[in-house]
């Protein structure tokens, strides 16, 4: 379905979303505010941190725009990738490399660290995933097996979902076009199926696999780290990471449903199936944010408005939430039972967190039979 304005409402939406931070990509409607108008919604703080993330974006490429290397990329993720800027956050990012090995490489690195860290831009994790140099090596062949560290499932999955180039983005491009080839073109089943049905489930289950490596590393850095931002933590993995993973099951699932995957779906029903249209597509539909694949869904699948209301008027307070500085810092100290229980904060993020949780439960499950149908078969078992 091709979004367009088609009332008074939608053209209200247009002047809400101001000028091109209402356009997703292309020059194309976003369908976050489309839906917004569809059903008479009111999302603030969706669109303020739409605005706020195009700040950070156009101040990140001012300080890096200038340093231009083809073999390599400054990617950040998180937030700023999603359009979800709120002022508390952080800024994880690595260095991809996409060629031969230089010990330039290693001063590039620190001068993003220390660039960052002149203008003030909260230091990424300890973990060491982000905050370092990336070769593409790992990434694009160490897909499974011993060698594919849960680091390395972490960048190569966010480099596909939640993702942003800043500055040159050629070695980005390569990589993720690599990695998208790698999972299709070792999917025997979507190439060489008998049926009418072509999912990428070499993809859709690292995306899976990624998603529970997610949810049990949680509780390993309970231990690990005594608790330290539980309550934060812990509501990101509730709303923003489960986002996430929901957008990489239904962008898995539009090379189904998509009426503008027809072409690649044709070019695998050949006696020598071609994977590079459907390539093509999954990378330019990758370039959407979790919210916008959210929105297509609910837009062009037959998803009542109750659904969609609860999966974004939650996400709004959620975001809502992480933008008070307050309550921010009171998740970010909150990490004893004793703590939760006292905290306003934690008790508006359990409000928020379930109706949320429900809401995908009924996009993916009982709105729709084509995606209940999906989502049992392949998302399922």
């Amino acid at each position: 379905m091709t979004a367009h304005v088609t009332n008074s409402r939608e053209l209200r939406a247009i002047v809400r979303w101001k000028d091109l931070l209402f356009m997703a990509h292309d020059n194309m409607p976003s369908k976050v505010a489309l839906l917004e108008a569809r059903i008479a919604a009111n999302w603030p703080a969706i669109r303020k941190a739409r605005l706020d993330t195009s700040d950070r974006r156009q101040r990140l490429n001012d300080l890096f725009l200038p340093r231009n290397s083809p073999d390599t990329s400054l990617v950040v993720f998180g937030s700023v990738a999603r359009q979800e800027v709120t002022s508390g956050s952080d800024l994880d990012w690595i260095l991809l490399i996409d060629g031969q090995s230089t010990p330039e490489h290693k001063e590039q690195e620190r001068a993003i660290e220390s660039t960052l860290a002149s203008q003030k831009y909260t230091e990424p994790g300890k973990s060491g995933v982000f905050g370092r140099m990336v070769g593409s090596h790992d990434l694009v062949h160490n897909i499974g097996g011993e060698d594919d560290l849960n680091s390395n499932t972490t960048r190569r999955v966010l480099l596909l979902l939640e993702s942003l180039s800043i500055g040159n983005r050629e070695a980005y491009d390569r990589v993720r076009k690599q990695i998208l080839r790698r999972y299709l073109e070792d999917d025997r089943g979507i190439r060489y199926s008998s049926g009418q049905t072509r999912i990428p489930r070499f993809l859709l289950n690292d995306l899976t696999r990624y998603w529970r490596t997610v949810t049990v590393d949680f509780v390993y850095k309970q231990r690990a780290e005594n608790d330290k931002k539980w309550a934060l933590r812990n509501a990101k993995l509730r709303m923003s990471r489960k986002l996430v993973f929901a957008a990489g099951l239904l962008q898995c699932f539009f090379c189904h449903l998509d009426a503008a995957a027809d072409p690649a779906r044709q070019a695998l029903k050949v006696t020598e199936p071609d994977v590079s249209p459907l390539t093509a597509y999954i990378e330019h539909q990758l370039s959407f944010t979790p919210l916008e694949v959210v929105a297509k869904a609910c837009l062009e699948q037959s998803i009542k408005p109750a659904t969609a209301r609860a999966i974004f008027d939650n996400y709004d307070r959620f975001l809502t939430i992480l933008d008070d500085a307050e309550k921010r810092s009171e998740l970010e100290q909150a990490r004893t039972h004793a703590d939760l229980r006292k905290s306003e904060a934690w008790k508006e993020v359990r409000e928020v967190s379930s109706p949320f949780h429900e809401g995908l439960v009924r996009l993916f499950l009982d709105d729709d039979e084509d995606l209940k149908q999906l989502t049992m078969k392949y998302g399922v078992f």
